[in-house]
């Protein structure tokens, strides 16, 4: 289809390879969102539909040195001392942990070595050239919590430095609706339950440049503490008579999607269509009411009407020919209640 205007009425798939011929950059633009696979730290997590292969981030490198913190729940062994009990503590509010025989001890704030170095000076008042051994039992003292589009939300806990992508990978990657964007909130270390604190650091953190290999500095170490939020990305939805029916991901660069375009990406309409009663439907500013806006899709396919811009959140419908109005306030429904609509980036 050219822009003089010289495609038929009727012939919908000529027209619809005139859009993909005029529109192929901006079909690229909000395909290629689509997340792949994610390298950090020469991991081979990734994120998206498959779940990771390897907790990278519950794997220490070093066990050694790991700070112990409230919560820790740890186990002491002498070794050949038979005698004493192999029963694990937890590491107290005030970071004191009650070791057999030797009684109180501090942890909070050592590193597994540097308390294994401050109980073999406390064992060594009862046993000759002692050697204890420190593990962690349980890790609950650097919670890490992550919400929105993830597959997995919920609190992780660190067990050595960890990086961005790989918290995301512990939380089961992003969902295919998850935006490019990492929103990545630290309290102070003095003060994690004061929320609205006005010291509290808010980081927006590009996923796509870092999963691009554009600047893997982003992917930055996450703190004990710290609450990442993926947010959804902007959509659009094409459902009817179309090739491929789902929700199409908008570029973080724009806000809107033609019609011409979201057709494009949806596989074009079908020969069963009823192009000239296209619908779309928008969510008002008051509530979630849609109000409804008719569209001759023909006449904007065979360029004898002007493209329409679909803005994020919109459901364009095209019925077919049996159509009747109920049907798009049916499939408005399913995609409200999210069932029914695959996704597409």
């Amino acid at each position: 289809m050219s822009k003089s205007g010289k495609c038929l009425p009727g012939s919908i798939i000529m027209c619809l390879a005139g859009v993909l011929s005029i529109y192929p950059s901006s079909a690229q633009s909000v395909a290629s969102t689509a997340p792949q696979k994610v390298e950090a730290n020469s991991s081979n997590a990734s994120v998206g539909d498959r779940p990771m292969t390897a907790r990278e981030s519950t794997q220490p490198v070093n066990k050694s040195d790991y700070i112990l913190g409230q919560g820790d729940r740890i186990l002491i062994q002498v070794f050949g001392a038979t005698d004493l009990p192999t029963t694990p503590v937890d590491v107290s509010g005030e970071g004191d942990v009650v070791a057999p025989l030797v009684g109180r001890v501090h942890a909070g704030g050592l590193s597994v070595r540097g308390l294994e170095a401050a109980l073999t000076e406390k064992y060594a008042k009862f046993y000759k050239n002692p050697e204890v051994t420190v593990t962690v039992v349980e890790y609950r003292s650097q919670p890490v919590t992550v919400v929105g589009s993830v597959n997995t939300p919920g609190v992780i806990q660190l067990r050595r430095p960890t990086r961005l992508m790989e918290v995301i990978s512990e939380a089961g990657g992003l969902k295919p609706d998850a935006g490019d964007t990492a929103i990545v909130t630290s309290p102070p270390p003095d003060l994690p339950e004061q929320t609205n604190d006005p010291q509290i650091a808010t980081r927006q953190v590009d996923l796509r440049k870092i999963i691009d290999g554009q600047d893997p500095s982003l992917n930055v170490l996450v703190q004990p503490n710290d609450l990442i939020t993926i947010p959804k990305a902007k959509m659009v939805y094409v459902i009817g008579d179309v090739g491929r029916p789902g929700g199409y991901v908008l570029d973080e660069s724009s806000s809107t999607l033609s019609v011409l375009q979201a057709l494009a990406l949806a596989g074009g309409v079908n020969k069963t269509a009823k192009a000239s009663q296209g619908r779309i439907l928008r969510r008002g500013d008051n509530g979630p009411q849609r109000t409804e806006t008719r569209i001759n899709v023909a006449k904007i396919l065979s360029d004898k009407a002007p493209d329409v811009e679909l803005q994020a959140d919109d459901i364009l419908f095209v019925p077919n020919s049996a159509a009747k109005n109920a049907g798009a306030r049916a499939l408005e429904a399913a995609i409200d209640i999210g069932t029914g609509v695959a996704i597409w980036r």
